[in-house]
């Protein structure tokens, strides 16, 4: 009964009142995600268009840049075009922040946000209320392919305090259940989660890493929860984590993928990758500048089709996927990347060009139950140090079988030091876990 009153009064008086139209595009996004591939492209080529004139007449930054290169808006016309523009950075975004602004959005429009800093550099940026609108759109569209519908009962997992009273009110009206990451430990843990499974939520939200912690808790506590479903975001969701989730949760996990304000991709019940969200966004996958083939590991840059405040065009994230032409099964046009390999400083570079993911590393480590956390730093490319917090349950011929495993795949010119520590502290003002730091650069 709430939910139907939710979605039909509280959520469009609650739209009215702070100027968003998120149920407006949901229900856009319900129906485009069974357009036609070449529909979709239309759109996002009718939407590109009018996002390059806006960024030349208003934008001080792409108006300079365009003149310098002698662009112009006209011959923008297609996907295919974006390579004449030059990529955009976050050095450029930090030294060029003002001229990024676009005069004519007022800053009533405009919605202050910064980036996680999982790198340890966060980054202010501005949205306006569309692009907003959009990714939530986005986000309850993925969790709608999980179940999920408006006005039923959701848990997100954080670790900012909620202080606001108008974040707690709406909230309360929106059905959310607020927890704060840091408040859980191992000897409150099986009253927490009779506490989310009391409030019965359809969707478990929050950063893949926290929930992963929050499992292996649960694990050695011997609880688990069942009636939800995880949805995962804002760092990486390796493989192990998944496992445990699933198994914990009793459930299947919906990862989601994006940055700085715009969702890239979500999974959907198929789960064979992420499908792009490209109402909104347009992703291209570059190899050396160059367009990657399919299953080749490629850095992400994206457009973001809707942010007029400060517009993203191809922007490099840093990150690096892989993406396929195969369609998915579940019958969407939408595009799939198949996996998100992490950010371009969590690979590391051999003598002989290879390169190791951090699924690499995170798959090896969790065969050794003596390890309960590590991280793997490579200073230079014949130097490699490996940090590992060890248990009761860590033996000599660990030690011995994990440097011969790294050794074997880096080469034997690669000098490999294996260090056990105390503690691994968490990283940059996200708190996020980073497995892997490499200071070598990478030739992608």
């Amino acid at each position: 009964m709430y939910d139907k009153l939710f979605r039909t009064t509280l959520f469009p008086v609650m739209e009215h009142l702070s100027g968003t139209e998120i149920q407006h595009r949901l229900r856009e996004l319900e129906r485009s995600q069974w357009f036609t591939r070449s529909e979709i492209e239309r759109n996002q080529e009718q939407k590109l268009r009018a996002l390059i004139r806006h960024a030349y007449k208003n934008v001080p930054y792409y108006h300079r840049i365009f003149r310098e290169h002698r662009i112009q808006p006209e011959d923008i016309r297609t996907k295919a075009d974006l390579e004449k523009i030059p990529l955009l950075t976050k050095d450029i975004i930090r030294t060029h922040f003002t001229e990024l602004v676009a005069v004519n959005v007022p800053k009533s429009q405009r919605i202050a946000a910064h980036s996680s800093g999982s790198t340890g550099e966060p980054m202010k940026y501005y949205l306006d209320k569309a692009t907003y609108s959009a990714g939530w759109a986005q986000t309850f569209r993925c969790w709608g392919w999980a179940g999920y519908r408006l006005g039923e009962p959701y848990v997100k997992i954080s670790l900012n305090p909620r202080e606001s009273i108008y974040k707690n009110v709406q909230d309360r009206l929106m059905k959310t259940r607020y927890i704060y990451a840091s408040g859980i430990t191992d000897a409150n843990i099986t009253r927490k989660i009779s506490e989310i499974q009391h409030f019965n939520p359809k969707i478990i939200r929050g950063y893949a890493s926290y929930l992963y912690l929050l499992a292996k808790s649960m694990e050695k506590t011997g609880t688990t929860c069942s009636g939800a479903t995880i949805a995962t975001t804002g760092d990486m969701l390796y493989p192990e984590y998944r496992k445990s989730l699933e198994r914990q949760f009793n459930c299947k996990v919906f990862d989601g993928y994006g940055g700085e304000g715009t969702p890239v991709g979500f999974e959907c019940e198929s789960h064979e990758g992420y499908h792009l969200c490209e109402e909104d966004v347009i992703v291209e996958f570059l190899s050396n500048s160059d367009k990657a083939a399919p299953g080749e590991i490629a850095n992400i840059v994206f457009t973001n089709l809707n942010n007029y405040a400060m517009p993203f065009i191809r922007y490099d994230i840093r990150d690096l996927g892989i993406y396929t032409e195969e369609m998915c099964s579940c019958g969407r046009a939408l595009t799939l990347m198949k996996s998100v390999e992490g950010r371009d400083t969590d690979i590391v570079v051999t003598p002989g060009g290879d390169y190791l993911v951090v699924h690499y590393f995170t798959i090896l480590f969790e065969y050794f139950e003596g390890v309960d956390q590590f991280q793997v730093v490579q200073e230079s490319l014949n130097e490699l140090r490996v940090k590992i917090i060890p248990n009761e349950k860590f033996r000599d011929s660990d030690l011995m079988q994990i440097h011969d495993r790294i050794q074997e795949r880096m080469g034997t010119s690669v000098n490999i030091r294996i260090d056990f520590v105390e503690d691994i502290p968490l990283y940059g003002r996200s708190g996020k876990r980073r497995f892997v730091i490499s200071h070598v650069p990478l030739n992608i």
